[in-house]
């Protein structure tokens, strides 16, 4: 069954708000946000934010994702994606325990190899064959490190921090934040085992990305310092990477800043993250996304965050995406710009970012919040029925 158009997420906050005997005065002052801006979106005028959900989904004393809806169980069903994710949580039942497999695993290169190409799959947000192979690698990279000894078990436990990694994506982005965490606890786990501290960094990374859905910023900027400050001195098998994930934690740390509404920090972690851009250029590794491009995309982001949509559309201007570039980030800045389009009211432009987020990225666009959000409100404010908007309103499951 499609999502009515009444269930937003302004409508969810409004129920929880009532629920709590609070008036929209009383949650706005909890929140720390604005009375108007929370009437606007309780009635759906307005998108809800990632930072306004936030901070009501901690005021009122519930997750991030209740006052989202996730995950989007009918939608998941009606796709398969939900059979895919129940062999996934039984393969992580396992990550420490040797058990008497029938069949030696591979070398360590051979499991490393099929482990980098699900991880070329994640930034190319193509989640099904993704999903698909993960419960096998787990099981593999396991019974490896069980089975091996010296540089041949390290590579398995890198083998097995990557699929961690690829189980923390597909998690987070379907809304199954308890399998999200269990992810991040697994790659806690295996990262140090690995020895190599761009693995550990990219633990610091994730972590800082679950404190921006409970709201609390301050942790958030505190796990990046200290990753940074871990970073300093390190020997690496792979420095470049390691310089990759030093300016993807600055970016991360901006877009804390951006949720926080501190625009000076912001403004500071994006200059140390240009200035790096600027010696290292393109330079993915570890699975993530490093350059002067993403650094763009980034301040389009951090300015939607703010609500300075108007800036964010502006800041887009000089954005010029390269062919061939990670689809997963090239999908969302597509959704953020939709977003600021139909904040600043023109929802032609909003649906056709929309639209271009959908062709590069389909599937993480359709289970996107800020997706649904856009589109509730655009659907909510058309005065003539576009038949563009009712399709893709129907793709996404509204």
């Amino acid at each position: 069954m499609s999502q009515s158009i009444e269930e937003h997420t302004g409508a969810r906050i409004a129920r929880i708000r009532k629920q709590r005997g609070l008036t929209q005065q009383g949650l706005a002052m909890r929140s720390h946000v604005s009375k108007s801006l929370l009437s606007k979106v309780e009635c759906g005028q307005k998108p809800a934010s990632p930072a306004l959900v936030a901070a009501c989904a901690r005021a009122l004393g519930v997750s991030t994702s209740d006052l989202l809806g996730q995950p989007y169980a009918e939608e998941l069903r009606r796709d398969r994606m939900d059979a895919l994710i129940q062999p996934i949580r039984e393969g992580m039942e396992n990550w420490d325990i040797a058990l008497d497999w029938e069949t030696a695993p591979r070398p360590a290169a051979l499991i490393r190899s099929d482990v980098r190409r699900a991880l070329v799959r994640r930034r190319q947000a193509q989640y099904t064959d993704m999903v698909r192979d993960l419960p096998a690698l787990i099981e593999e990279s396991v019974h490896a490190v069980h089975t091996s000894t010296g540089e041949e078990q390290r590579l398995t436990y890198e083998c097995l921090a990557g699929t961690f990694r690829c189980v923390f994506t597909v998690a987070w982005n379907f809304g199954y934040i308890d399998l999200a965490t269990v992810a991040l606890d697994r790659l806690a786990w295996t990262a140090p085992r690995a020895d190599d501290p761009g693995l550990a960094a990219m633990h610091a990374y994730l972590r800082a990305q679950t404190t921006m859905s409970s709201g609390r910023y301050d942790l958030g900027i505190r796990v990046i310092d200290r990753a940074l400050r871990d970073l300093d001195g390190q020997d690496a098998r792979r420095p470049e990477g390691l310089e990759a994930m030093r300016g993807v934690m600055q970016l991360r740390a901006a877009v804390i800043a951006g949720r926080m509404k501190d625009r000076g920090l912001a403004d500071a972690r994006m200059a140390e993250a240009r200035a790096l851009a600027r010696t290292t250029g393109e330079l993915p590794d570890f699975g993530v996304t490093w350059g002067p491009t993403n650094v763009g995309v980034h301040a389009v982001a951090i300015a939607s965050e703010m609500d300075d949509c108007e800036r964010a559309i502006e800041l887009a201007e000089d954005v010029h995406i390269p062919r061939g570039w990670t689809r997963s980030r090239a999908g969302h800045h597509w959704m953020d710009l939709g977003r600021s389009h139909a904040w600043t009211g023109d929802p032609e432009q909003a649906l056709d970012c929309l639209h271009r987020a959908r062709r590069i990225a389909p599937q993480q666009t359709r289970y996107h919040p800020t997706v649904r959000e856009t589109v509730l409100a655009l659907k909510r404010r058309e005065r003539a029925r576009s038949d563009s908007l009712a399709r893709y309103a129907e793709w996404v499951g509204i």
